[in-house]
């Protein structure tokens, strides 16, 4: 009868260190996924030396879609107040590459939020078939249409719903 408990107890101590184990690496109980026809991706990324000309492919979903995003990009210009122009040396482009890639920076996403003299951050919310952007999105691209190298204070970051 002690042989059986002392194997009980093994058995008990072996299981309950397992379990431990898992619930610390996170296996016990997974977290709650989500739904299995959404995912969110977020991104960032400095834009500095990106050569005049160069595109940055910065996020490609294909041959998943993007059901909406929101891109923030900083750069450095003369007037960072709400409504001043986008800027002319960072595009960009958002849609199917090798379909159609629409630029979506203008002057309404110039938010005038400012965290330097000079630097600005300008705000776009994308959907697919609104604001010139085509009806199915899977790649927002970062284009340098500038005349030399961007800087450190040139930065890029999405966040978008993919399904």
């Amino acid at each position: 009868m002690k042989r059986l408990r002392d194997y009980v107890l093994v058995a008990v101590a072996v299981g309950g260190g397992i379990g431990a184990v898992l619930f610390m690496l996170g296996a016990a109980a997974p977290p709650t996924p989500m739904p299995a026809a959404s995912k969110f991706v977020v991104q960032g990324a400095l834009l500095n030396g990106l050569a005049p000309g160069a595109v940055f492919p910065f996020i490609d979903t294909t041959p998943h879609v993007i059901a909406q995003a929101h891109i923030a990009i900083t750069d450095a210009t003369s007037n960072c107040a709400a409504g001043a122009a986008a800027p002319t040396n960072i595009q960009v482009l958002v849609g199917e590459a090798g379909v159609a890639l629409a630029p979506v920076l203008n002057a309404a996403t110039n938010t005038g939020i400012t965290t330097a003299p000079g630097q600005c951050v300008f705000h776009v919310t994308v959907q697919p078939g609104a604001g010139g952007v085509g009806a199915r999105i899977t790649d927002i691209v970062v284009r340098n249409a500038g005349g030399a190298a961007l800087t450190g204070v040139n930065t890029v970051t999405v966040s978008a719903e993919v399904r």
